[in-house]
């Protein structure tokens, strides 16, 4: 069992890391400072929940940064979007492709648009039509289609717990322009 000492090098470690995330992206981690301060074994646990959104093999970066970007959209969080913009970026998505995301999305690519469009109805913006399931199905394979899955799933964990904390601030234009 830790003792006193391990626990609190421990939150002085997450608090670090934390800070070091949103200096480093420019993001807002108040909330998730917040939620360390009140309870540290309710950071803990979302802090296990936290790489569902991230879990990335057969689904092909565009499609899982699209379904992560999507969901912040979908979800009202412009922060996290903005987030997740920056980390496309960083993570080797061409910026043309997401402006077109941002901009005009019934324009992506077939495979790409039905993410966006299966995402949009995963996170209730209507009904999940299972002919667009059976596409990504079958154009991404089952393994690909389980990933998309966990990265929507996982990406809504953020706004959910700012809305929950009473933390969320209203959704802001997003840009590329960084």
């Amino acid at each position: 069992m830790p003792n006193a000492e391990d626990t609190q090098q421990s939150t002085q470690e997450t608090r670090a890391g934390l800070q070091a995330f949103g200096a480093y992206y420019e993001y807002d981690v108040d909330y998730l400072l917040g939620l360390l301060e009140d309870s540290e074994p309710a950071m803990a646990g979302f802090a296990a929940a936290m790489p569902l959104s991230k879990y990335r093999d057969a689904l092909p970066l565009e499609a899982h940064f699209v379904a992560r970007i999507t969901t912040m959209q979908v979800d009202d969080c412009g922060a996290c979007a903005q987030l997740n913009l920056r980390m496309a970026l960083e993570a080797g998505v061409d910026r043309a492709l997401l402006q077109t995301l941002l901009y005009a999305p019934e324009t992506l690519p077939a495979p790409l648009l039905a993410v966006r469009t299966h995402t949009q109805a995963v996170c209730g913006e209507g009904p999940v039509p299972s002919e667009t399931v059976a596409f990504l199905r079958e154009h991404y394979g089952a393994t690909a289609l389980a990933e998309l899955a966990t990265a929507i799933t996982g990406s809504r964990i953020y706004p959910t717990l700012k809305r929950a904390l009473g933390q969320q601030t209203s959704c802001e234009i997003l840009s590329l322009e960084f």
